[in-house]
């Protein structure tokens, strides 16, 4: 069975400093992650210099902000990327990246760039998803604010690529989320709906979301990480500091073990959960116990269910008709002549049948 990704989202909490990315990747691997995720672009690449109406933000984490100016103070500049894909590898960490438009998948194919993510708000650029998807390598899609119909279109472009190997990430795009809104009962529709496989982006604080998640199924899981809350990052209110992330790597690992494989080899397995036990001494034998303890007047035994160290040792070989004819019916005492009388022992009174 393979284990759950534990991706770690460096976004823009590198607070435009290499430094503090390079600390924030060595604080990721130190805390468990398998992977580090990043963010390719340029803010022209995603919007324009326009001060107007309709490239200003209103409301929520981000609200009276510009586009441009949010996504220029978030952006990773290219020319850091090539170092911290080698310092994820050093650190035995794997790192991938979000692109968000062809030309940025082209810079990250010149690092052996591993996985490509696209983004919910991409979603709908079908042209960045199959130029991606024609790289050969695993996709990842977040489902955020994409719709069903959005969703299919992502995954019909991935397989028109001949790309198969596709997970979408349930998620809910909101800064930080609420634990009400997670839905995390989607996770086993979806993988039926849409055939691929499913993980989790969160934005919730704590681990509760990502460990019911993983015992859904959830393959991968992405938490944004910040080093400190002092980082100047537009991220840095509902990102996972070192230690919590630490402990969520430590419940997604026990959350992983109990769930077991999803096909067991056999059923007794299954059931019993692997456990290294004797069940011959718990199960329950017929044994026969004398009504008249201490006299040989008795010629009526009752059988009776006790645990024996070795069960098996004890069963009737007879058909279970002989057995139903001799032990079923009311117990009671055949003194012989002249014996004096025994004294009946509450089990005497039951009506005993084998197997029942």
């Amino acid at each position: 069975m393979d284990e759950i990704k534990i991706v770690a989202e460096l976004s823009a909490n590198h607070g435009g400093s290499l430094d503090i990315a390079r600390e924030t990747l060595r604080a990721m691997a130190a805390a468990g992650a398998d992977a580090v995720k990043l963010q390719t672009y340029t803010p022209d690449s995603l919007t324009l210099d326009v001060r107007e109406p309709d490239f200003q933000l209103h409301g929520g984490l981000w609200d009276g902000q510009w586009l441009y100016d949010l996504y220029r103070g978030g952006s990773l500049p290219y020319e850091w990327h090539a170092e911290l894909f080698g310092l994820a590898r050093e650190l035995g960490m794997e790192c991938f990246s979000t692109p968000f438009d062809c030309a940025a998948v082209d810079m990250l194919e010149s690092l052996g760039n591993p996985i490509y993510k696209i983004a919910s708000f991409e979603i709908m650029d079908l042209e960045l998803i199959r130029y991606a998807a024609s790289k050969h390598k695993p996709m990842v899609m977040s489902a955020g604010i994409a719709t069903d119909r959005e969703l299919r279109e992502a995954v019909e472009a991935c397989h028109s690529a001949g790309n198969d190997d596709i997970t979408i990430l349930k998620c809910t795009s909101a800064y930080p989320a609420r634990l009400e809104d997670a839905n995390l009962a989607m996770i086993p529709a979806m993988r039926n709906r849409y055939g691929v496989k499913i993980g989790l982006s969160d934005h919730t604080p704590g681990w509760e979301v990502p460990a019911v998640a993983a015992s859904l199924g959830a393959v991968m899981v992405e938490k944004h990480f910040v080093l400190d809350r002092s980082v100047n990052s537009p991220d840095t209110s509902f990102s996972m500091l070192p230690k919590d992330f630490a402990e969520m790597v430590a419940r997604l690992r026990g959350a992983d073990k109990a769930k077991g494989p999803a096909l067991p080899e056999g059923l007794r397995e299954a059931i019993m959960g692997n456990v290294d036990f004797d069940r011959e001494i718990a199960r329950k034998a017929m044994v026969a116990e004398p009504l008249c303890r201490g006299a040989d007047t008795c010629r009526r035994e009752v059988h009776r269910r006790q645990r024996t160290l070795r069960a098996s040792r004890f069963r009737d070989p007879s058909p279970p008709s002989a057995r139903a004819a001799r032990h079923c019916g009311p117990a009671r005492l055949s003194p012989r002549p002249g014996a004096r009388s025994a004294r009946m022992t509450p089990i005497s009174r039951r009506r005993i049948c084998w197997g029942r």
